[in-house]
């Protein structure tokens, strides 16, 4: 895992903003519930991975006094990088010799929460939905003809393109994890997120299968509304 120095230069504080512009647009039933809003870090699985950031906010509605259920906003970039380095005398003509991907997708999904122990201070969530492409870029290096001398023979070297057109517009995710609460001033509490993600399919329609999960670690802050109990006479 590589720490990519290049992943700050996203326009975080537009992300911020529009996060937090929706939890503020929460509507007074969710007296019954919780919001959030949460920033960290996260890499892929594949093979060389690099450090990048990763932003969500999200709103869940008290179904009991251990479940909850609501929506979350994810942004999340992918970066990664594949190298082939196969021997001289295999290498062919248009054989991809590396190729180096970063993805950002931002996506809106269903989620589902679960409390564990009496204090409810550990929760488990699930989720999952669509992403949509936000930007990025895609560059192959691949091993091609050069030039032909008089004896017949090419002159060998690599090309890098822009092959951006191969990342996919849409993807979908599966994402499982931990949140830890931590209660601080009235109903504020710090927490802090571990979790899984599962992406189905490859991050490239073309070229070597670019085919990865994720994880993330994140922190944040959440506001809890009480729960109110109701008695009869």
């Amino acid at each position: 895992m590589v720490t990519d120095a290049s992943a700050i230069n996203i326009d975080v504080k537009r992300l911020i903003a529009v996060l937090f512009l929706t939890l503020s647009t929460i509507p007074s039933f969710g007296q019954q519930g919780k919001y959030g809003f949460e920033a960290g870090a996260g890499y892929t699985t594949f093979n060389k991975s690099y450090l990048t950031p990763t932003i969500q906010g999200y709103w869940l509605g008290r179904l009991s006094h251990t479940f909850y259920l609501g929506g979350a906003v994810t942004f999340q970039r992918y970066s990664m990088k594949y190298s082939f380095s196969p021997a001289q005398s295999f290498v062919a003509f248009g054989d991809i010799l590396s190729l180096r991907q970063k993805s950002d997708y931002l996506f809106f999904t269903p989620r589902l929460e679960a409390g564990i122990g009496r204090t409810k201070h550990l929760f488990v969530n699930f989720s999952l939905g669509p992403g949509i492409y936000m930007g990025g870029n895609q560059w192959t290096n691949q091993y091609r003809p050069l030039w032909t001398t008089p004896s017949g023979y090419y002159g060998t070297d690599t090309a890098t393109t822009n092959t951006s057109y191969n990342v996919p517009t849409f993807k979908f995710r599966y994402a499982a994890g931990f949140r830890q609460r931590f209660t601080m001033y009235g109903y504020w509490n710090l927490v802090f997120t571990e979790e899984f993600n599962y992406i189905p399919g490859n991050l490239s329609k073309q070229g070597p299968g670019m085919k990865t999960n994720y994880l993330s670690f994140t922190m944040g802050i959440m506001h809890k509304y009480p729960s109110v109990a109701m008695e009869e006479d």
